[in-house]
């Protein structure tokens, strides 16, 4: 079935493929391996890993896992590599082990093509980060119609914090984890009555779409 689904996603002229370390009780890298990797030509496809920050204890365990990562998944290099749920402990760790740096060297080495990290803060240690780290490209943020003035969440002002630093912004959470696909009658018919030929779904995938950057 997962064989399945790549094949309709490729084939309907879709190319980005997200994993990370934990995924799926770790199996995620193994599986996207042996549904992608293992099927269709490198050129044809993208991947973005992720760093788990989270699980990182010594310097060592940088290395160790980013080489777990590349036999997990069969890839020589990811097109998009984040450190993964950047928040104020998580950053802290990052920080402690160089995990920036070791992103920049295996950018120069070839194993990295575009460096960035996910985020699950505030906007202003989202600020704080990109001030101390020009070097990353893109940051990937929760950003749906539901959460953008969430004072916990705040897609708003995390999405306009990255674009004043003219970062690329890689969305997660557009359909907030398949709640925006189904919503309360009275709000779902506010959207029916707009336009009746539209799914609920497709307003959250349109919101998110719509945004520059």
């Amino acid at each position: 079935q997962i064989c399945q689904m790549v094949d309709t996603y490729l084939e309907q002229g879709f190319t980005y493929f997200d994993t990370a370390y934990m995924y799926h009780s770790g199996k995620s890298e193994n599986m996207l391996k042996k549904a992608l990797v293992e099927r269709y030509p490198r050129g044809s496809y993208l991947v973005a890993d992720k760093l788990p920050t989270m699980f990182l204890k010594e310097p060592e365990d940088v290395t160790r896992i980013f080489q777990e990562q590349l036999d997990r998944t069969g890839l020589s290099y990811f097109d998009y590599y984040l450190l993964h749920c950047l928040d104020k402990e998580n950053y802290q760790t990052a920080e402690r082990l160089d995990c920036f740096a070791f992103g920049m060297q295996m950018k120069k080495e070839g194993k990295i093509k575009h460096l960035g990290f996910s985020f699950h803060d505030s906007a202003e240690l989202l600020d704080q980060i990109l001030t101390a780290h020009p070097e990353v490209e893109f940051v990937q943020l929760q950003i749906n119609y539901y959460d953008w003035e969430s004072d916990n969440v705040q897609s708003e002002k995390c999405y306009e914090t990255a674009r004043k630093h003219g970062k690329d912004i890689i969305i997660m959470e557009p359909i907030k984890g398949g709640r925006l696909a189904d919503i309360p009658e009275n709000a779902a018919a506010l959207l029916q009555k707009q336009n009746p030929q539209l799914s609920i779904p497709s307003w959250a995938v349109r919101f998110t779409a719509s945004l520059p950057g």
